[in-house]
């Protein structure tokens, strides 16, 4: 059986309640009398009413109420407080009375047993309470299965989740390299997790692409729709300040379909530059960064990977920093998360520093390279910026070239992410198009 979520009180003023009523997807911050979270993960909120709405019919005293129900997660301390985030507040028709939460069946002074915490986590009878909230009313039951989903429980996650999370994170990072700002992306943020498949991209609402005979649109699909489930979404700017034009496609292998285990490539393609970036997603194993079926992997991808075409010289107003289009995603191996404004933690590394700490590994007798061997590594959102100015990446590479690298990713790992991106942005100083070059500090 899986355990209850994580649970904790809130005890908000009317001002908040009033927002979070008026705007229930809106995030709002708020600063409350508790700094002992026990781990900066999200809680199922109970949000209880103040206590100036708790009495009526003169001065008897009232029981404790639920006024709703939201997701809150940590932020960072005060002096005295903790500041939280909530969102996705959700109101329950009627309010229901809170203190019998506490009492487990046969119970009759459970409350008196576990006094209610002033605010934040619910550490004591948490499965009771949960338990009790659920057979509440009818409402309630249906606003915490609404609200379950956007919690990130780690009992219940598998590779399938872990592939989601990976596709879903390479998905907002190349998003940002075509142009589009986190809160630009609302089909992300709607995606729907009962409908996906095999791939995230599955459970989207977005414009499906059709295949067309004279453009690269559509190219993707069309070429690997035989070799298992294949999802495209096209996401164009409708106006505004933002513009961007691109098509997402996911490629997962039947044998990763049916149970097998997969990793995940993302492919970043800029259509006018020609430009391909490559992420592997990994994570760092026990003994070392890579592990022996993890660099086999690597070799056999490496392998079968067609030689890039090279220009014979570079531009003399092209200042790109790397050429080798291939890096790694190193992150902690840690479950979906449904919290589709942020992206998942992690370093990405230089294929090429990756292979130098491999090789001194193994001269130095240590089978394997650790993170502290390497010195240096770019976050996502800087690595988003180099790229969409054109630092990294291999230039001039054909269409069709690319799509021989996400073969031998499918064949290699089992998915696939192609990002085309068609944004006819002029692009930033390692490009060499109509820019003069400055130096990077």
């Amino acid at each position: 059986m899986a355990r209850s979520p994580r649970l904790a009180i809130l005890r908000p003023d009317n001002d908040l309640l009033r927002l979070l009523d008026a705007d229930r997807t809106k995030e709002r911050s708020y600063s409350q009398p508790c700094r002992d979270w026990p781990e900066v993960k999200s809680h199922l909120a109970i949000l209880l009413t103040p206590a100036d709405e708790q009495g009526d019919e003169g001065d008897r005293e009232q029981p404790e109420r639920i006024w709703g129900l939201g997701i809150v997660r940590p932020a960072h301390e005060t002096d005295r407080d903790r500041k939280v985030v909530v969102t996705a507040a959700r109101r329950i028709q009627g309010l229901v009375p809170f203190a019998g939460l506490w009492c487990a069946s046969g119970e009759r002074d459970g409350a008196l047993a576990r006094p209610l915490p002033e605010s934040g986590p619910v550490t004591v009878g948490a499965d009771i309470v949960f338990a009790n909230l659920r057979r509440a009313s009818p409402d309630v039951e249906r606003e915490v299965q609404a609200l379950l989903p956007l919690l990130d429980d780690g009992e219940d996650w598998s590779d399938r989740e872990l592939r989601w999370r990976d596709e879903r994170d390479a998905l907002l990072l190349l998003a940002k390299i075509a142009g589009l700002a986190p809160n630009d992306f609302q089909p992300v943020r709607g995606w729907d997790r009962t409908a996906a498949r095999a791939g995230f991209l599955s459970g989207l609402t977005g414009n499906a692409v059709q295949p067309m005979l004279d453009d690269i649109r559509g190219r993707t699909a069309e070429r690997f729709s035989g070799v298992g489930e294949t999802v495209v979404q096209a996401f164009a700017s409708s106006g505004g300040r933002q513009s961007y034009d691109f098509e997402a496609t996911s490629i997962t292998e039947r044998r990763v379909i049916d149970g097998g285990e997969g990793s995940l490539d993302a492919y970043y393609y800029h259509v006018d530059t020609r430009t391909l970036v490559v992420l592997r997603y990994l994570c760092p194993g026990p003994k070392g960064l890579l592990s022996s079926d993890v660099r086999h992997s690597l070799d056999d991808f490496l392998g079968r990977v067609h030689r890039l075409p090279r220009s014979a010289r570079r531009s003399a107003g092209d200042y790109g920093l790397l050429d080798d289009p291939l890096f790694l995603r190193i992150h902690e191996q840690v479950p979906f998360t449904a919290a589709l404004h942020r992206t998942s933690s992690g370093a990405i590394y230089p294929y090429g520093q990756i292979e130098a700490a491999v090789s001194a590994a193994g001269l130095h007798g240590l089978g394997g390279p650790s993170t502290d061997m390497l010195t240096r590594h770019l976050v996502p959102t800087d690595f988003a910026r180099l790229v969409r100015d054109g630092w990294f990446g291999a230039r001039h590479v054909p269409f069709e070239v690319a799509l021989d690298w996400v073969e031998a990713t499918v064949e290699t790992v089992g998915v696939a992410l192609v990002v085309v991106d068609f944004s006819s942005r002029p692009r930033g100083n390692g490009s060499g198009i109509g820019t003069r070059a400055q130096g990077i500090t």
